[in-house]
């Protein structure tokens, strides 16, 4: 129970006054930063994690309404100073610099999301794709700290039991049951009273100009935060007359007046999102001022700092694989629930074939493969018929590859992890092929890639044979190697995909989804050569978004490899479709694929699935 004893003031004035859960308990405690920074969320099962001189002890005194007052019993390593009133303006920036300067005022270092800044600005927590919808990120608001409450001591030291509690090797479990125990950080300090900020969200479709748009906010600020209401207040005199100020900011002004604990307000036109939220105090109160007169008596934690558990690790065995799952889990920010199969699927990946498993220099005897015809005149494309295998590993991805000099012959390749997780165990059963000439009526799905007299595309689902489950009680086939085999008298042979399947027993489908080709190719060849021949008119392409890049390395998408011949690739879409840990919950296998023509080329679907154990 925390406890305040009343120093001069008037004790009637203190009926009635909330006070925050317990924040000095809460110093040295754990936290998990991917949730948003309230002190219900402190971790440790009421224990602090770091060591704190319980011994020495003294009385602190905190502002409270009608006077002070007193806490007795605290920790001397413990202080608390003064606050303060802060109006802080942001400036408009991209999404990744918004979110380091957040984690910047948390004394956390790097731009991952945290939980607060996701909550902030009212985000889905998908980094990849909150950081490819939004261009531009500000916030204009009011910080009010009572007081500040934060650890003295210079050098943190974890207790024992936590030591003891970091596994000494990479076990998924363990590791999982650590975080979500003990968290990802360490609070050290929290300012006790409450904050009013207005955040505004600009998509890539928004032509306002970022000078503009840092003035409508702070317009805004200046009318809520006095506590006027006149939307001329937002005009301002420009050089070209009245600046037209977008109707969100409008909109703002008029919800403002109802009771919500928070409001939103988004305009498609603009392409802008304001969010206005209060926390601490009465925040349902309309306005800001009288808000504020009621911080006192329901304050609030706020600009929370936090240390790191993993740089208390040093000497500790293990310490580097419990600071390899924390960052995996700040980064891709998978469900609690899934944490242990995500952290199972973050081992190496590779692709098979290897690449040192092409050959590389040229074959004086050419082996004899078959071969597709588009049409008369068209090049030969020639197929791998090779059965790609993972070696029992499980399937996260497919592609289809030209491979060979000239690189005119079409292969699969398989993305599969490089061994096998805890939570998977094979039945003693072997693996069973499973194709599209399997299917009875397979006829009905050959599509020609170009001209009907010529080479066909077997489109059927290649999927586990449903009678094999009844001869195993149970469990899920998923795919564990590919292959391409071409059937029938040429030109009009047909291209046809093969699976290989495994059992896993002991497990069920919790969810599954196809992954198609990217929308860009998919416009089929008739519409594709209709609007390029009855075009009349000159349009200019859509700018194209940069792609998002999370991360820092010199080649993020791997080492530079040469440019490949372009004679092919007008008949065989090679995009990989592959799930890793930015796919949520970030373990997703392939369960299914089938062959389809689209836009005149060969090209992939794949079925992903994800498990429950």
């Amino acid at each position: 129970m925390f406890v305040y004893f009343v120093v001069g003031g008037d004790m009637n004035k203190m009926e009635g006054t909330v006070f925050p859960n317990n924040p000095i308990e809460c110093l040295g405690k754990g936290f998990d930063l991917t949730s948003d920074f309230r002190l219900k969320f402190a971790k440790g099962y009421g224990k602090r994690l770091v060591v704190v001189d319980e011994v020495n002890k003294r009385d602190i005194t905190v502002p409270v309404p009608g006077g002070v007052a007193t806490i007795p019993n605290v920790s001397e390593d413990i202080r608390c100073d003064k606050g303060d009133r802060l109006r802080f303006k942001s400036d408009v920036l991209q999404f990744n610099q918004m979110s380091e300067l957040l984690n910047q005022k948390s004394a956390i270092q790097g731009k991952i999301p945290s939980g607060y800044f996701n909550a902030l600005f009212d985000l889905g927590g998908d980094w990849f794709r909150d950081a490819h919808d939004i261009k531009c990120l500000a916030f204009d608001g009011y910080f009010i700290s009572l007081y500040y409450l934060h650890l003295t001591a210079s050098h943190l030291i974890l207790q024992e039991e936590i030591k003891k509690s970091v596994p000494a090797q990479w076990d998924p479990a363990s590791l999982t049951r650590f975080i979500q125990t003990y968290g990802t950080h360490i609070i050290i300090g929290m300012a006790v009273g409450g904050q009013d900020v207005i955040c505004v969200k600009q998509k890539h479709s928004s032509k306002v100009p970022p000078g503009d748009l840092r003035r409508h906010l702070e317009d805004l600020g200046d009318i809520l935060f006095s506590d006027l209401r006149s939307p001329s207040q937002q005009q301002r005199n420009t050089p070209e007359g009245k600046q037209k100020v977008p109707e969100v900011f409008k909109s703002v002004m008029q919800s403002s007046t109802t009771q919500y604990t928070s409001i939103s307000e988004t305009s498609s036109k603009d392409g802008l999102t304001i969010i206005c939220s209060k926390r601490g105090g009465d925040v349902f109160k309309q306005s800001h001022s009288n808000w504020l007169q009621t911080v006192a008596s329901n304050p609030e934690a706020i600009l929370f700092k936090f240390v790191p558990i993993s740089s208390l690790l040093t000497g500790i065995p293990g310490s580097g694989y419990l600071s390899h799952a924390i960052n995996l889990y700040l980064r891709y920010k998978p469900p609690p629930d899934d944490l242990q199969c995500f952290l199972e699927f973050q081992i190496p990946r590779q692709w098979a074939p290897m690449f040192y498993d092409l050959p590389l220099r040229h074959q004086r005897k050419k082996c004899s493969s078959p071969s597709l015809q588009f049409g008369f005149m068209f090049p030969k494309l020639h197929v791998s018929c090779a059965q790609v295998v993972s070696e029992q590993k499980p399937v996260v991805g497919l592609r289809l590859y030209l491979e060979g000099r000239k690189s005119d012959r079409l292969a699969i390749h398989v993305h599969h992890l490089s061994s096998l997780p805890n939570t998977m165990i094979y039945s003693s059963g072997t693996s069973s092929w499973r194709g599209s000439d399997d299917n009875e009526s397979s006829d009905i799905f050959l599509e020609p890639i170009r001209w009907k007299g010529f080479a066909n595309v077997c489109t059927a689902v290649v999927k586990h044979d449903p009678t094999w489950l009844q001869e195993t009680s149970g469990g899920v086939y998923i795919v564990t190697g590919a292959q391409l085999i071409s059937k029938g008298t040429w030109p009009k042979n047909v291209l046809h995909l093969r699976l290989l399947y495994t059992h896993i027993p002991n497990c069920s489908i919790r969810k599954s989804e196809w992954g198609g080709a990217p929308e860009a190719s998919r416009k089929s060849s008739f519409l594709t050569n209709l609007s390029t021949t009855f075009s009349f008119t000159q349009q200019s392409p859509p700018q194209k978004q940069a792609p998002t890049v999370l991360d820092s390395g010199v080649y993020p998408d791997g080492p530079p490899v040469p440019v490949r011949s372009g004679k092919m690739l007008k008949y065989v879409d090679t995009s990989e479709f592959v799930r890793g840990p930015h796919d949520a919950p970030g373990h997703w296998l392939v369960t299914a694929a089938k062959l389809v023509t689209e836009g005149g080329k060969i090209g992939l679907q794949v079925k992903f699935a994800l498990l429950d154990y």
